[in-house]
């Protein structure tokens, strides 16, 4: 059986691999971007069945990342994940939510209601 592909989108390495450990490398394969320019400029290049992503990234963040997702590949589903920045983190997701995200998630984050939510979308 093909491994479903992700793209992980934050500017944090650690989360990127935080996530990776949580959802298991042996389950998926993963694609990295340290911000929402790097990973359109990934999505330019290959497919994938999934992207999920943080909302304060510099250069390009998460919101914009959403919006551009849903102008180019509608049919890609989007997990938008924040813990907030000068705005509190609900505001963001609420936008996110509306913009198309298929969830959202509060940093820090249920890791079982992620992986839940991840299987689903990709089932």
């Amino acid at each position: 059986m093909e491994r479903k592909k992700i793209l992980l989108v934050d500017d944090e390495e650690a989360i990127r691999k935080m996530v990776r450990a949580i959802l298991g490398s042996e389950l998926y394969e993963f694609d990295e971007a340290v911000n929402g320019l790097d990973a359109q400029a990934l999505l330019e290049k290959q497919t994938f069945d999934l992207i999920i992503t943080d909302v304060i990234m510099p250069d390009c963040d998460g919101i914009e990342l959403v919006m551009a997702i849903r102008r180019k590949l509608p049919e890609i589903k989007v997990i938008v994940m924040s813990g907030g920045g000068r705005v509190r983190a609900g505001h963001y997701l609420d936008l996110a939510g509306k913009l198309g995200a298929a969830k959202v998630f509060e940093k820090p984050f249920d890791t079982a209601a992620l992986r839940r939510t991840v299987q689903e979308l990709l089932s």
